[in-house]
């Protein structure tokens, strides 16, 4: 975070999910007028926010996973929004951890890509509320990895709070590429997906040469692919790379560098290359992202160090939905959530979760 200053510090020493903190968590000024709220390390819900100052008007780029985390980041950013209150929400994707703060801003514009506001719905906080309660009682019941399931849900869950979260839409839609300008400031909104998402997008501020990237970009952490292809994936983050951003902030972790977003870049090669293999062989997805995460390859590569390297299952089965296979999942949100029950048995067998 070296190149960017610190003014709001939240005090706090360890992460949310308990691990200690690999940079502060906070509000960092990272260009004249723009702004991240940073929060370590990155993992589940661990979100970065961004925030830019446009003289008396400020976008606030993604929301949190709850309303709690969402009016906590809010009360930190009070040094720039006094003067500038927000006036205009961008959404990068329809992960509820980039959305499900919105409802705090439900008299402001909202804008995502049309692919984002369609897929928006395909989890609801009720839901999650409801896993969380049921994920206590299913930690005991050692069948068809439920208890392992259950453990891995829960400590994802454990965090936050979804009762009273409602799913408030964006109220303006784009496709391809769209400029805002608000009092003089072009911002400038770049479709990426269907990639991470059915909708990622890149949020550009060009005169302050600050790129806000979503969840197409994890640092320090494994990268997921929730819809595909990866040559999308891949295109998006060489698109990144091409807008020549001083800044890149990232969806997850902290500021990332040029050579961060070559690092993602070589993993989804490395990905697609081992996982096609195993395709190949008939192994069904979650065998072949086992194979490949104890393979010598991955535990001498750079990916080995990267945290929730198990997020390999989904990626395995996302590359499998792309080669056409017929998978026998059960329809989402179910299928998800089935795909994750096999990610926690790999993150417990292999990885020693």
């Amino acid at each position: 975070m070296n190149e960017a200053k610190l003014l709001i510090d939240t005090g706090r020493q360890l992460t949310r999910h308990g691990e200690p903190v690999l940079f502060r968590e906070g509000l960092y000024q990272v260009s004249e007028n723009c702004y991240g709220w940073m929060v370590p390390n990155g993992s589940w819900g661990e979100t970065n926010i961004g925030l830019i100052d446009c003289g008396g008007k400020s976008v606030l780029v993604d929301t949190c996973w709850d309303l709690h985390f969402t009016r906590e980041m809010l009360k930190g950013m009070q040094p720039v929004i006094e003067c500038s209150p927000i006036d205009t929400v961008i959404n990068t994707h329809s992960d509820g951890d980039h959305c499900w703060g919105n409802q705090l801003f439900s008299n402001k514009n909202i804008i995502a890509t049309q692919a984002c506001i369609d897929q928006m719905h395909h989890m609801n906080p009720r839901s999650l509320s409801a896993l969380k309660l049921g994920c206590k009682a299913m930690k005991h019941i050692p069948f068809a990895s439920v208890d392992c399931f259950s453990h891995y849900m829960a400590d994802m869950l454990a965090p936050y709070e979804f009762g009273g979260v409602h799913i408030t839409d964006p109220t303006m839609a784009f496709q391809h590429e769209h400029t805002l300008c608000i009092n003089g400031k072009d911002i400038v909104l770049y479709e990426v997906g269907p990639g991470h998402t059915n909708g990622d997008a890149i949020v550009y501020v060009p005169d302050e040469s600050v790129a806000y990237a979503g969840d197409i970009a994890f640092i320090g952490s494994t990268p997921v692919m929730w819809s595909g292809p990866v040559e999308n994936l891949v295109a998006a983050l060489e698109r990144l790379l091409a807008l020549n951003a001083s800044i890149m902030v990232p969806g997850h972790g902290p500021l990332a560098s040029r050579r961060d977003i070559q690092h993602i870049i070589d993993y989804w090669h490395f990905v697609h290359e081992k996982i096609h293999a195993l395709y190949q062989q008939d192994r069904l997805p979650h065998d072949a992202a086992n194979l490949v995460l104890s393979s010598r390859e991955f535990l001498e590569s750079p990916y080995c160090k990267w945290s929730c390297a198990e997020r390999l299952v989904t990626n395995a089965y996302a590359l499998y939905r792309q080669w056409g296979a017929k998978l026998a999942t059960l329809p989402d949100p179910l299928g998800t959530l089935d795909i994750l029950r096999k990610q926690a048995v790999v993150a417990q067998s292999t990885l020693g979760w």
